[in-house]
């Protein structure tokens, strides 16, 4: 797993080269806007579609790169914070507590750190700093187990947790190593969704077409129940 910052690079950069894949997308539009009744239409318009692909798969890169990050953060930060945490076990948490342990973890991570509630339990919230924006911002909790939650707080005191107990809420908590792998794995899952569909949608047609009276119809972009609708 690469570190936090590094990702944020891959993630700059590749910011850059949508940019310049977006440019030349533009420059290859007007070309074949302007050589639509030549002989040569054919190579424009592959060089176009090769340029629009390039640009989709650095879209689809850039958010693996932005869920990598998150999951990088989460695995640099949370140890550091729960042992940070782990020194105030039985305080509360009260204002003071609080910004003493988030300055002391903001010194070692270069991120804040709470303890929020999040409807009837806790949350930890951790926030980059140095500009990173909000975007990179995590939340993570207890993990569900069928005894429920272990509880990060008990009458607002500070209770022990490890990091194995901990997930992260909200995103895919899978890091993906082999970008490029899948990029074409997410496009090629993307087409063969498209083409069930496409038998989905002939398949409630010919089902719409026998069906007479009060026979309920089906769609291709509803549910389609295992008991008919008779």
């Amino acid at each position: 797993m690469k570190k936090f910052i590094d990702i944020l690079e891959e993630i700059e950069q590749t910011n850059g080269a949508i940019k310049a894949a977006k440019a030349r997308e533009d420059e290859l539009v007007e070309s074949y806007m302007k050589q639509k009744a030549v002989e040569n239409d054919l190579a424009v318009e592959n060089d176009l579609t090769k340029a629009s692909e390039k640009k989709k798969d650095l879209q689809i890169t850039i958010k693996i790169l932005k869920s990598n990050a998150k999951i990088a953060l989460f695995n640099e930060v949370l140890p550091v914070a729960l042992n940070i945490l782990s020194k105030y076990a039985g305080k509360p948490y009260g204002e003071k507590t609080k910004e003493k342990i988030n300055n002391e973890i903001e010194e070692k991570t270069n991120c804040r750190f709470y303890i929020t509630s999040r409807y009837d339990s806790y949350s930890f919230d951790i926030y980059p700093m140095d500009g990173f924006g909000s975007e990179h911002n995590i939340t993570c909790g207890a993990k569900y187990t069928d005894g429920g939650q272990k509880p990060l707080l008990i009458d607002n005191k500070i209770q022990i947790i490890t990091f194995d107990e901990i997930e992260l809420y909200y995103i895919s908590r899978e890091y993906v190593e082999d970008i490029p792998q899948r990029v074409e794995d997410i496009k090629a899952a993307y087409v063969e969704a498209v083409a069930k569909q496409e038998e989905l949608k002939a398949a409630c047609d010919r089902f719409n077409n026998l069906a007479v009276g009060d026979i309920g119809h089906i769609y291709s972009d509803k549910h389609i129940y295992t008991d008919m609708d008779i």
